[in-house]
């Protein structure tokens, strides 16, 4: 057969796109029609989105005692990084069900994930996708393996080394859908990751909006574990709800001026293409911080939020920093209500130097 590959993505677009766990149901459906002598091209399986979906079958060849199926993934237009990953499902007959994790597919070693330790990483939802899209072809027992050749270098570039998930990716999905930048498996490996911290005993985490801001977190605040660092990229309002839900007692917010800039300003999702900075509020803190003229006339030319840092660094303003800080703060409190308890604090570019932040400075070194 063919192998079809999606098209690029737009990172600007709205084209939709399918989980790792709609791949994997309709590749095991697939298999198991190829195990009973009707090979498919295309197979539709049902979505917990509400609807039937039809995907094109990329590779289906007889492995042993059983057929081997393989779809592309196509992520639509979200930057998943399994987008063109093929998703793999080998089927045989068996004397009771199983499902079982092959080549690329990790193993959960941490509870808190919904999978029991040991289990490969096939979140619920899939799992009842799988066995839904097989028993809608035959009753008879089978064994189910799921495989994502090259998905232990893919899950590098994920959540699943820090969460205790091993070996290679997750297998996830609520609803079969990939909803352009949702980032729908990075918000859930975000939200997983605060179940997991609470699940070993941690009451306080630290979520910060990148890589770089994470390793300066972990350098302000060396009492925390690695585990209760969590990148949480965009999904600021996500983290917040998902420690409310497990009991997590303190939630520390961590970022640079854009995001930082974006939570004043009352946004619970941080990305470029859903919130802009909103320019005017930070000239209006920079007023009220004392600067003079000629610092105010710059910055009515700004056009990013880190030209309002450089100024308000060049001029000695401290008190813009701590307004805006204080100001996220606020905000994000209002949104999640008295628990947990929202600590922001805000670090330059270059050092991870903490400017400010509210309303603890004082837990927070450097």
């Amino acid at each position: 057969m063919s192998h079809p590959y999606p098209p690029p993505r737009d990172k600007r677009g709205s084209r939709i796109g399918f989980t790792t766990g709609a791949n994997a149901a309709a590749a095991a459906k697939a298999a198991a029609l190829a195990l009973l002598g009707e090979p498919p091209r295309e197979v539709d399986i049902w979505l917990p989105a509400g609807w039937r979906q039809r995907f094109v079958v990329s590779r289906l060849e007889p492995r042993k005692e059983g057929f081997l199926a393989g779809l592309i993934k196509d992520a639509g237009d979200d930057p998943d990084v399994t987008h063109g990953a093929e998703i793999q499902a080998y089927v045989t007959f068996a004397s009771a069900d199983t499902l079982e994790g092959g080549e690329g597919v990790g193993v959960v070693t941490k509870p808190g994930l919904g999978v029991p330790v040991g289990e490969p990483a096939i979140n619920p939802v899939p799992r009842r996708m799988i066995w839904q899209a097989v028993r809608e072809v035959t009753d008879r027992p089978l064994r189910v393996v799921i495989a994502i050749p090259g998905g232990e270098e893919l899950a590098r570039k994920t959540l699943n080394p820090r969460l205790g998930i091993l070996g290679g990716l997750s297998v996830l999905g609520t609803t079969g859908v990939v909803k352009p930048y949702s980032t729908s498996a990075f918000r859930m490996s975000v939200v997983q990751a605060v179940g997991v911290a609470r699940a070993n005993g941690l009451l306080e985490i630290a979520a910060t909006t990148g890589g770089r801001s994470e390793r300066f977190a972990m350098r302000l605040l060396p009492h925390l574990p690695e585990m209760a660092f969590i990148e949480m990229g965009d999904f600021v309002g996500d983290v917040l709800k998902a420690a409310k839900k497990v009991g997590i007692e303190v939630v520390r917010v961590v970022g640079m001026i854009g995001k930082v800039s974006k939570m004043a300003d009352g946004k619970t999702m941080t990305h470029a293409a859903g919130s802009e900075v909103n320019l005017p509020l930070l000239l209006r803190l920079l007023r009220e911080a004392g600067a003079g003229s000629r610092a105010l006339k710059e910055a009515e030319g700004a056009a990013t939020a880190r030209r309002f840092l450089e100024i308000a660094l060049e001029e000695g303003l401290d008190g813009f920093f701590l307004n805006l800080t204080r100001l996220a703060q606020e905000r994000l409190q209002a949104y999640i209500g008295p628990r947990p308890l929202v600590s922001v604090a805000l670090t330059d570019f270059e050092e991870g130097r903490c400017l400010a932040a509210w309303p603890d400075r004082e837990v927070y070194r450097g």
